[in-house]
């Protein structure tokens, strides 16, 4: 770039990072993080806001340059003391950055018109806990500097993992990838099933390919020191077979951890990052005790596993149900078996991908992505019992009168109590994407477009009813509770989950998900003086499991009928989520 031309945002930031100019605060921060936020957020007024910061930072260091500029010039003799152009050859003619594994894959500078300025390396070697590559930083033509300065020409590295020194002449620097094996909870899937899925969500969205703080090589010469750099893009080695068929499960507790049984076939072979990944099974039957559940990780390059957010998604919901089903009350209601209350959640799982591949492409500095039967399958389904007594104990109105004569045996007779919710529910999902044979990633300008346009296809969606019992009892009063949804039609309650790819109006891909949970209201619509006998019911949950969710004996009161309105109104609980909001 010529002296007196402006840069743009991007040309602004290649500079900040190789010059040694004094810079203000923040500036090389908002020049780094502004505009991936800007291309990420979805609220106008904070894009707006984002854009601002940045077109002011793009100001400072337009000034700083043209000052940095000024400085290289003996004004004291009424001209420059060397012939140099900011950001053009002057006592250093021209460098070159390679693949230290294959010096055919380069980026040269000074930058051809429309030539390619960034290296794109796949990264397999480990180093400080990442996969790493090598980049060789080479001065390939120079002179002696016309000013006579100390250390020019050389070469300004920035953001490199061992060492960013200033270069004479040429040397090997390591690059980084922030993308790795992900380190995931294996809620339900097995963490091999979940790097494969990952795996191929991170392969196909452009997002994985900007990096926000690439490694930058500068020309450190008499002017415009360290503007028209070139760059490095570091990118997960990334190679993939696999075929799996069978079912994997967890089942869910009020008072203990999970524990996940799978019974899978198949293999899954290949190498992601600097690791390998090998996982064969035969068919059978796996039981384990399963993690504390986390938050769902927010992997750096976004939402890119969309089927595994969704599995998620429903398990964080049944895991909602077990925690909520505990009072926050010191004084718990007495359970004869705390771990009776069970949810499971099975998955009939396939998983096949024929081939996916990241590779360097020979004697270019792109990448070539391969991929070919590539697909998830899932079949889903949701059954279980929940004890929701101290969730319906803390919330309805003579609760605490009850929770205390039931902790004490000798007044256990005049009160009693019950209230539990059973689950079922079914889904379907599939994950997908079309072959490609090679497809060119990097310097070109088309192919985000051409990533775009991949076919790839997310359908996915479940529902889990909830039928309750609730009914209570304190001396002579007895309330029947009838279970409704806050919202929605269901008798008791529902959960609605979604996934789906859908084309926007540019015609660019978008990932949306749904979450709905109808919410639970109580009404009791009759008290009664009759002559009735109440005994608590014992009853076998789906896994055959004795599950007593009341504590009462038999006995007789009375009472009046008044059936016309709710005596008692309890939400139990709280509706989240939108029927129609589709994120």
């Amino acid at each position: 770039m010529m002296a007196g031309t402006t840069m743009n945002a991007e040309e602004a930031l290649l500079w900040a990072l190789g010059s040694d100019m004094p810079q203000p605060p923040f500036m090389l921060n908002t020049l780094t993080m502004n505009p991936p936020m800007i291309a990420a957020e979805t609220s106008p007024g904070h894009r707006r806001m984002l854009q601002e910061q940045l077109d002011q930072a793009v100001e400072q260091a337009n000034a700083l340059r043209a000052q940095e500029e000024a400085e290289a010039f003996d004004l004291a003799n009424g001209g420059a003391a060397c012939d140099c152009a900011p950001g053009e050859p002057c006592c250093l003619r021209e460098f070159v950055i390679e693949d230290a594994a294959d010096a055919s894959r380069k980026v040269t500078w000074p930058v051809p018109e429309k030539g390619p300025r960034t290296l794109f390396l796949t990264c397999k070697d480990p180093y400080g806990g990442q996969p790493s590559a090598k980049a060789r930083l080479k001065i390939t033509s120079k002179e002696d500097c016309k000013q006579g300065k100390a250390g020019v020409p050389s070469l300004r590295p920035s953001n490199f993992a061992d060492d960013n020194s200033v270069i004479p002449d040429s040397d090997e620097r390591i690059v980084t990838t922030p993308f790795q094996m992900p380190a995931l909870s294996g809620k339900i899937l097995p963490p091999e099933v979940i790097t494969a899925v990952y795996i191929m969500g991170l392969a196909i969205q452009s997002s994985t390919y900007r990096s926000q703080r690439n490694p930058v090589a500068a020309a450190n010469q008499c002017v415009g020191a360290g503007f028209g750099g070139l760059t490095v893009c570091p990118l997960p080695h990334a190679k993939l077979e696999a075929e799996i068929e069978g079912s994997v499960g967890i089942k869910i507790f009020t008072s203990r951890l999970p524990t996940l049984s799978a019974k899978l076939t198949g293999k899954i072979t290949g190498e992601v990052g600097n690791q390998t990944l090998e996982f064969e099974k035969t068919g059978q039957a796996e039981e384990k005790q399963a993690p504390p559940t986390r938050a769902q990780e927010r992997q750096q390059q976004g939402e890119s596993t969309p089927l595994i957010s969704f599995i998620e998604d429903i398990q964080d919901a049944m895991n909602g149900l077990a925690g909520e089903s505990g009072s926050p009350d010191a004084l718990r209601a007495p359970q004869s078996d705390a771990f009776g209350s069970s949810i499971g959640i099975e998955l009939r799982l396939g998983l096949k991908i024929g081939n996916l591949e990241l590779k360097g492409k020979e004697a270019s500095p792109d990448l070539a992505l391969a991929l070919s039967g590539c697909e998830v399958t899932y079949g889903l389904s949701v059954t279980g019992k929940m004890d929701l007594l101290d969730l319906f104990l803390s919330r309805f109105p003579r609760g605490p009168e009850i929770r205390r004569r039931l902790a004490n045996p000798g007044n256990a007779v005049s009160a009693s109590a019950e209230c539990f919710i059973k689950v079922a529910g079914e889904g379907d999902l599939i994950y997908g994407m079309g072959d490609i044979a090679s497809l060119t990633i990097g310097n070109a300008d088309d192919w985000e477009a051409r990533l775009e346009e991949i076919e790839h296809t997310f359908t996915a969606k479940a529902k889990i009813t909830g039928k309750i019992k609730a009914a209570a009892r304190l001396d002579a009063d007895l309330w029947f509770f009838k279970a409704e949804a806050s919202a929605g039609a269901e008798v008791s309650t529902g959960w609605h989950f979604g996934g789906r790819v859908i084309r926007s109006a540019d015609g660019g891909r978008k990932t949306e998900r749904l979450y709905y949970f109808e919410g639970v209201i109580l009404r009791a619509y009759a008290k009664f003086e009759m002559s009735v006998t109440e005994e608590s019911e014992d009853s076998l949950d789906h896994f055959g499991q004795s599950t007593v969710s009341s504590t009462s004996t038999k006995d007789s009161v009375t009472a009046t009928t008044n059936a016309a309105e709710p005596d008692v109104v309890v939400e139990l609980m709280e509706p989240e989520g939108e029927e129609d909001g589709w994120r």
